[in-house]
Order: structure tokens, then C-alpha cells, then sequence
């Protein structure tokens, strides 16, 4: 005990004490550092396990967002295949349906005010469809009419006398869709019955008018000379 309390040599105690302490700080900072690495070891494996478990977690909510945008994929993939098979299935289409008379609109023009004698008057008929929607009509000349008047008096029809060879022609109309025809008038007197012999029309002032699949036009004015 006493050697340790009080070091025995050559050299002053002093000198003794200072070796001591020198060895003991070097033992302290031995321990410090083997205590600081083992921390550290322990600590890295933490974070490493953490790590890996956010990494899965994350590859998880990868794999289940793509999941679900497969089967968003999927339902519309079946909507745009029902839609189209709807739509093929021809619900909505068919074949278009007959022109109402409230749908066609029929102008009537002259190609003359005044006609002097031994000219033919000459009319355009314009047949329209006014609606939203194709339709079908018949255009032919048993479904069209040129009617000529002088006051009350019904002095010419096209439709007099018509022939069984004037027959239909069925028109497909897109909307804004025209027919355009033209009509002349021969400058006699016609009457349903077919009559011969009837007197000529005089010079004066006449009427003409239109009728195409039910559908009139206006009246116009014009002279015969």
C-alpha cells in the first residue's frame, strides 16, 4: 500500500503520479471509444430496419395504387364496350323515319312576270327539308302538283290525268336537304275528268301555286299576254 501511496525510484514521486494518471486517462479513453462504436453498431441496425420497412411500405402502396388503376382501366374498358355495342346494336339508328309535312317547306318561283303569246311558263319547285332530322319523301310526280288558277277559277293542274308510269321516287333528305324540279305549264285547260276540247285561257292575270308530298307553297302572280 504504501509503494502505491508513495512510489519508490530514483525519480521524484511526482514524476510517478503523472506516468499513473497518464496510463489511467489512456485506459478512460479505451473504454470511451470501444462504448461510442458499440452504440453506433447497435444504432445502424435500427435505422437499416426502418428503412427496409418504409421501402415496403412504399412498394406496397406502389403495387396497390397500380391495382386499382388496372381495374379503373378495366371499368372503362367495359363502359366504352357497352357504350359501342349500343350503339352498334342500332337502338338509337334504324332506318329514318317519313318526312312530316311540318318538316318540308316547298317554294314556288316563275321564271317570268308576264308571258306574251306562244311562250311557255316555266316554274321551279323547291322542296326543303326544314328539320333537324333525315327523313324520307316522295318526290315523284304522282306526289307533286302544279295548279294554275284565275280568280275562283281552276283552270290547269299537273296532277290531271296522270299516267300509272308516273310512279314514286323516294328520296333520302338530310336536314336543309333540297329537291329541285321543274314545271311547266302548256297553256291549256285541264280538269279531272279528263275532258277534251276545253276552251283555251285567255290573256289576263293567273295564280299558280305548288304541292309537293302535302306540302304548299305560296301563291305567285304572273300574266299571260
Amino acid at each position: 500500500m504504501n509503494t502505491v501511496l508513495r512510489p519508490v525510484g530514483p525519480q521524484p514521486s511526482r514524476v510517478y503520479w503523472v506516468r499513473r494518471l497518464v496510463v489511467v486517462g489512456v485506459l478512460v479513453a479505451v473504454v470511451v471509444l470501444v462504448v461510442s462504436l458499440l452504440s453506433s453498431l447497435r444504432g445502424g441496425d435500427a435505422p437499416a430496419t426502418a428503412a427496409g420497412e418504409d421501402t415496403a411500405a412504399v412498394t406496397g402502396a406502389s403495387d396497390d395504387d397500380a391495382a386499382a388503376a388496372d381495374g379503373e382501366e378495366g371499368a372503362g374498358a367495359e363502359d366504352a364496350a357497352t357504350d359501342d355495342g349500343t350503339a352498334d346494336d342500332g337502338s338509337e339508328g334504324g332506318a329514318p323515319d317519313a318526312c312530316a309535312v311540318e318538316a318540308l317547306t316547298t317554294t314556288l318561283v316563275s321564271d317570268a312576270a308576264t308571258y306574251p303569246a306562244g311562250s311557255t311558263p316555266t316554274f321551279t319547285v323547291t322542296l326543303t327539308n326544314s328539320s333537324d332530322k333525315a327523313c324520307t319523301v316522295d318526290a315523284g310526280t304522282a306526289n307533286q302538283s302544279l295548279v294554275v288558277t284565275s280568280g275562283a277559277d281552276r283552270i290547269w293542274s299537273s296532277a290531271d290525268c296522270a299516267t300509272t308510269a308516273d310512279g314514286e321516287r323516294m328520296l333520302l333528305m338530310a336536314p336543309g336537304a333540297q329537291e329541285v324540279v321543274q314545271l311547266a305549264w302548256p297553256r291549256v285547260r285541264s280538269d279531272e275528268a279528263c275532258t277534251a276540247d276545253l276552251p283555251e285561257p285567255r290573256a289576263g292575270t293567273y295564280t299558280a301555286l305548288a304541292v309537293v308530298a302535302g306540302a304548299q307553297s305560296g301563291q305567285i302572280v304572273f300574266d299571260l299576254g
